[in-house]
């Protein structure tokens, strides 16, 4: 403790006169000021009640002269009305004033002002004594020594009583001015003295406190620039003594962490690469800066990057173009990228060999959250790709092998139905119609595998450019019959002006049926479905929109999933292909397609197309 206390001591010490001369100085102008503001308060408020009194005064003879001329212009009643009340009125601040004589000479003119008031209120209780009309009312208005020479001398009176007090508050004022800037000089050489007397005091201890600052300054900026080789030399037993001791501990318990965990940090650097080298697949580490880290060689041999080692920098990776924008994502917003469908795999080219990756792009933060960078994983997908790729032939091939004979069998159910070959009983007529219900049903199903192996294969579609409106009328033209038999209204809406779209007319057309038929089936009788067409951010938007059942949000991600059936609502005899083809044409139209649904309001689909540049169709 008496380490401790020296230097609070002498901070102490230098502190106090500091303290004391300002709180010296404020005491002081504290009670002068408090003085001076009582003794003016006492005058100016004296003064100022004797100038409004007479003021008042003043106001209410005005008032009862101002009677007497109103009674010799014939105006009597008027003139008694404003006699009497005035002069209470009068009389009151007379009262007061006779009450705040606080001037010399000022009693002596409040005993003449009521010497006067007193011949003043006789003669007017004279005035008005005499008949209303009587002549002599004007002599004693008008005469010598009569109302209006009372009246001026009674102006008079007050005059010099109201002056007197108005002289004595400009006098105070003066008085208060010439205190005020005695008291703000003595103030000003006070506080003058004090700034002197502080800087004496601070020159004295800022040489034993900020140069061994200093120095622990300089030495803590050497350590952050990894210079651990530091001594601050110990000059006093005071708490700065201690602070340099503690700095010199701390400094050497910094130079043995270094040596002690410099081994660790590089066995487990070497754990980490050998970890990275292990994994057969392309697998990469950025920074935030997309500066490769770390790469294993399979990255190396298929990427041709180099991560860092020892001295060496470390290189950007520019990504392949399918994967900036999940990479920027991962990390400026720390959002991971794990596709699982071939549509997005990565090709790339070792020794002439075509190989394909399915990317994964996960960020790396601390724990308080802070990007540090991004993990790159290419999984090989090669074999699986290939094994995808024998299944769409080999669907294809049984699809295409399938619909031979069941064009067959189904002709031969039609000509059986027909009676063509002999009647039928009414068993056998059922059997056959259930027959070819199921045989319509297997070849509509075959036929759309067919169609969504043709578009996995990436059949080449015809593209031209189109009108969006004719493009949505055709379609509804081809359903406008079986809506009217449904009681389902068909409408089409498009703007005046839209960009032309580039599509396969009869690939694009059976996409929409397909939509349009959707609809169709799950619109109630009264509904209505509408196809509209708008532009969009370099698109063109084609919507079909129904006022049908609608959709639970919960599978609303999985309708353009293959062979998928909304539990409880699909129809008996879909085979859910529909929607997954209508995906796979607007895909290979370069375009994306979204669902959008309501439970009990309906579903709208949108499809979005690339729009043609410096094209418009208008409006027929």
């Amino acid at each position: 403790m008496l380490i401790k206390a020296s230097l609070r001591l002498r901070v102490v010490l230098t502190l106090l006169p500091l303290l004391a001369l300002p709180i010296l100085l404020g005491g002081t102008a504290v009670v002068l000021l408090y003085r001076l503001g009582d003794s003016i308060d006492a005058i100016l408020h004296e003064n100022y009640d004797s100038v409004l009194y007479m003021e008042r005064l003043n106001e209410a003879l005005e008032r009862v002269d101002s009677s007497f001329q109103f009674a010799l212009a014939g105006r009597e009643d008027k003139a008694r009305k404003q006699y009497a009340p005035n002069w209470k009125a009068f009389d009151d601040n007379l009262s007061k004033e006779q009450g705040n004589i606080t001037l010399p000479g000022e009693a002596e003119e409040t005993e003449r002002l009521t010497a006067l008031a007193q011949r003043y209120r006789a003669q007017g209780d004279a005035f008005y004594a005499r008949p209303a009309r009587a002549t002599q009312r004007s002599e004693d208005y008008f005469g010598a020594g009569g109302l209006s020479d009372t009246f001026e001398e009674i102006k008079d009176a007050s005059g010099k009583i109201l002056r007197m007090n108005q002289d004595n508050m400009e006098q105070a004022s003066r008085a208060a001015r010439r205190i005020a800037r005695d008291s703000i000089a003595g103030f000003g050489m006070g506080l003058g003295v004090t700034a002197l007397l502080a800087v004496w005091l601070v020159s004295r201890v800022v040489g034993t406190i900020v140069r061994p600052l200093r120095a622990l300054t300089a030495s803590a900026q050497a350590i952050g620039g990894g210079n651990l080789d530091q001594l601050v030399p110990v000059t006093s037993g005071d708490e700065l003594g201690l602070l340099a001791d503690s700095f010199n501990a701390m400094a050497r318990q910094l130079r043995h962490y270094r040596q002690t965990d410099y081994s660790r940090l590089l066995r487990a650097q070497r754990t980490g690469q050998a970890t990275i080298d292990a994994f057969p697949d392309p697998l990469l580490v950025l920074d935030g800066a997309r500066q490769v880290e770390m790469a294993n060689p399979a990255a190396e041999r298929f990427l041709g990057v180099v991560g860092r080692k020892g001295d060496r920098p470390s290189l950007p990776w520019e990504p392949p173009d399918t994967l900036r924008q999940p990479l920027q994502d991962a990390l400026e917003r720390q959002q991971a990228y794990l596709p699982d469908d071939f549509e997005r795999v990565v090709v790339l080219r070792l020794d002439g060999e075509e190989r394909f990756f399915l990317p994964r792009c996960l960020p790396i933060d601390d724990p308080y959250g802070n990007t540090l960078g991004a993990a790159v994983l290419l999984q090989d997908v090669t074999r699986f790709r290939l094994l995808d790729q024998v299944k769409s032939d080999l669907v294809a091939t049984v699809s295409h092998e399938l619909k031979t004979p069941l064009t067959s069998i189904r002709l031969a159910l039609h000509l059986l139905l027909e009676e063509k070959v002999g009647p039928l009983a009414d068993k056998q007529t059922e059997l056959l119609l259930d027959a070819r219900d199921n045989a319509e049903r297997l070849l509509d199903m075959v036929n759309h595998m067919l169609d969504l192996a043709r578009l996995e294969q990436g059949r080449h579609l015809e593209l031209k450019p189109h009108k969006p409106v004719d493009v949505l009328r055709d379609a509804a033209d081809r359903l406008r019959p079986r809506a009217e038999d449904r009681d389902v209204a068909l409408t089409v809406e498009t703007p005046e002006e839209l960009p032309f779209i580039q599509v396969d007319e009869q690939r694009l057309g059976h996409a929409l049926n397909n939509l349009l038929d959707n609809a169709l089936t799950y619109s109630h009788a009264g509904g209505q479905i509408t196809l509209s067409a708008a532009a969009e951010a370099g698109e063109v938007v084609l919507s079909v929109a129904d006022t049908g059942q609608g959709i639970a949000a919960e599978f609303v991600p999985h309708v353009f999933d293959r062979f998928f059936r909304i539990p409880g609502q699909s129809e008996a005899g879909g085979s859910g292909l529909g929607l997954a083809i209508v995906r796979e044409i607007v895909t290979a139209h370069g375009g994306r397609i979204r669902c959008e649904s309501t439970p009990g309001m309906g579903t709208t689909f949108r499809i979005y197309l690339p729009a043609t540049p410096g094209t418009a169709s208008v409006e027929p």
